[in-house]
């Protein structure tokens, strides 16, 4: 059975590269809210309070995507510029465990940046299968940022005060 070893070249040009499409991902995502934000506040204003009730939780959702990719995207960064770091030692590093963990329990749930799954198997050969699964899974002590594992939730009601509060800077 071959070994697979850790190469952190690869493993630095992959998180390299799924910073660059996180930011895309978070640019077209917030010029959506913002259409979305628009859009509400005129369903607001022509006194569609359900509808924009309804279209609120989708808003909502999509600015907690926006606020994991965002730690995602920091978490990369701060894992390629620490690779000599992690390369150097056996065992992940524990200021840096949060960062690792994060960014391997996102790859299997965050599709549309297929980078990060090559990040994941970089710190596969690094770390073992055992660490990389008790990320995924959520295991006890882990490691994985409680923000980034967070799933979002749904608000069955919003009064019509936040609504327009929400809303308000796109009136």
């Amino acid at each position: 059975m071959l070994h697979k070893s850790f190469k952190p070249v690869k493993c630095k040009t992959s998180l390299k590269l799924a910073v660059s499409r996180i930011k895309l991902l978070k640019n077209k995502r917030d010029q959506q809210v913002k259409v979305m934000k628009r859009d509400l506040a005129q369903l607001l204003e022509s006194g569609q309070d359900q509808t924009a009730r309804i279209r609120v939780e989708h808003v909502v959702r999509e600015e907690k995507t926006i606020a994991a990719y965002d730690l995602i995207e920091i978490y990369c960064e701060l894992i390629a510029s620490r690779l000599p770091i992690i390369e150097s030692q056996k065992y992940c590093p524990i200021d840096l465990k949060e960062a690792v963990a994060s960014v391997i329990f996102a790859s299997p749930r965050c599709a549309d940046i297929p980078e990060l799954q090559d990040v994941r198997k970089h710190l596969t050969a690094k770390y073992g299968k055992e660490f990389v699964s008790a990320a995924i899974e959520l295991r006890p002590e882990c490691g994985v940022s409680r923000l980034v594992s967070l799933q979002p939730t749904h608000f069955a009601f919003f009064p019509p005060i936040t609504l327009v509060s929400l809303v308000s800077a796109f009136s």
